[in-house]
């Protein structure tokens, strides 16, 4: 066992407590005392790690988009840029339907990020990324003939905003079913978009 992986379990463990305290009390009513306590740390403990709780929020953000990297590196990694960007969009919808208390807290982070300009290139960061991904996806599904011309800038926005408002109702309403609502997404913004 390395050094670096008692620091990775107790990094992880924080995250994984301040999401619990945030999601259940709001970021306001949190205090790093409890993070410290529900990471079972003592609060030195916590600010050796991390130095308030805007941190574990930046932290945590970033944590949260690891998966989703590892999404948009497969989907450019396909050959056929239709199939990459079905993968991705089946991948997504089912990470996020699948971690509740992680949309939760996603969903938080946006209401304080609307509030605090201080926390506003987080998503600004996230959009740049977002769309620049879409983009190229779709460039190369036109360059390969995959895809009709069409102006992928204006598609690329609108699938981001639509996989980013759907997970929420994913969540919360139980008459929209994930398969359909992939199925769904891939006929909006992929079929047609394909070359007949």
């Amino acid at each position: 066992m390395t050094k670096k992986e008692p620091k990775t379990k107790r990094i992880s463990d924080i995250l994984d407590a301040s999401i619990q305290e945030f999601v259940e009390k709001g970021y306001e009513n949190a205090s790093m005392e409890s993070i410290a306590a529900r990471a079972g740390l003592t609060k030195g403990g916590l600010y050796y790690h991390f130095n308030s709780k805007d941190d574990i929020l930046v932290k945590a953000n970033e944590a949260f988009m690891e998966p989703i990297f590892t999404f948009m590196g497969e989907a450019m990694a396909d050959p056929d840029a239709a199939d990459g960007l079905a993968g991705y969009i089946r991948n997504y919808l089912t990470y996020w339907t699948g971690h509740p208390h992680e949309l939760s807290f996603v969903f938080l982070t946006m209401t304080k990020t609307i509030l605090n300009e201080n926390f506003q290139y987080l998503y600004k960061g996230y959009t740049s990324q977002m769309t620049a991904f879409f983009d190229s996806i779709y460039l190369k599904g036109i360059t390969e003939r995959r895809f009709k011309s069409f102006n992928p800038h204006s598609a690329s926005i609108a699938l981001m905003a639509a996989l980013d408002g759907i997970i929420g109702y994913l969540a919360i309403d139980a008459d929209l079913l994930l398969e359909q609502t992939i199925n769904d997404f891939i006929e909006s913004f992929i079929t047609i978009y394909k070359e007949r």
